[in-house]
């Protein structure tokens, strides 16, 4: 029979999050088989009270081939309450990780990055371009800094490292309000993404304890802590509710 255990985080914006941690039953590891097990860490994320249909953000700007509006990719919520497009991240508490650099690509398609919203590690290499017939631009910033402010013609191709870790948020300054994205760059390994579901799967977790931090860019950043023991798979939960 799984354990539940529930940690409760406040954050800002009137928001909690609640985790709901359970650990699948099995056969008990030695001690030297639960120090190399690692284990796969899946569940949801939802949204809670602020379950809602997504909307819609008006065009102002190439109208004729943008349309006079876009769906707001920034609060996808399905029909069952998951949230998509959350980040769940796990960092080790005192135990150092080696990252692997990714390469990532963000694409303008039909007036709209593509994809909205992605993770990578720190020292991963992002790829931008443009497939649209109109121009575009991509300006990322982190916090209040420009990172860099790229024009992308449809014939152009610019690669940038993304050296430190944190949320960079990309928009398009050539009047296309409606457009933005944004890449969590992670310090740790251990990542993923939520679907349309707002399901998850981290694999390949080894034991020990870990800062769970969960991020999305309408709802927030909330944290809590998980402990990993052995290979047994552990059921993730969270919740967004308001206080």
């Amino acid at each position: 029979m799984a354990h539940n255990r529930s940690v409760r985080a406040g954050g800002c914006g009137g928001a909690a999050l609640a985790l709901f941690a359970a650990a699948m039953s099995g056969a008990p590891a030695r001690a030297g088989d639960a120090a190399a097990a690692r284990a796969t860490i899946h569940g949801s994320v939802s949204a809670g009270a602020w379950a809602r249909r997504a909307g819609t953000l008006p065009v102002f700007k190439n109208r004729a081939f943008c349309g006079a509006a876009v769906r707001d990719d920034t609060l996808l919520i399905g029909a069952g309450g998951g949230l998509k497009n959350a980040a769940v991240l796990l960092r080790p508490i005192g135990a150092k990780v080696l990252l692997a650099p990714l390469a990532l690509t963000l694409d303008n398609q039909h007036c709209a990055f593509v994809p909205h919203v992605q993770i990578a590690v720190v020292g991963s290499e992002l790829l931008l371009k443009n497939s649209d017939p109109i121009l575009h631009t991509a300006h990322a910033r982190a916090g209040g800094e420009t990172l860099f402010n790229v024009g992308l013609p449809r014939w152009r191709r610019v690669v940038k490292q993304l050296d430190r870790a944190g949320v960079i948020h990309i928009n398009c300054d050539v009047l296309h309000t409606w457009m933005s994205a944004a890449i969590v760059v992670a310090d740790t390994p251990y990542f993923a993404l939520t679907d349309e579901h707002g399901r998850f799967v981290i694999d390949a977790v080894p034991a020990g304890a870990y800062e769970v931090e969960i991020w999305h860019e309408r709802l927030g950043r909330r944290s809590g802590r998980l402990s990993v023991a052995g290979a047994a798979p552990i059921s993730l939960d969270a919740v967004y509710a308001l206080e």
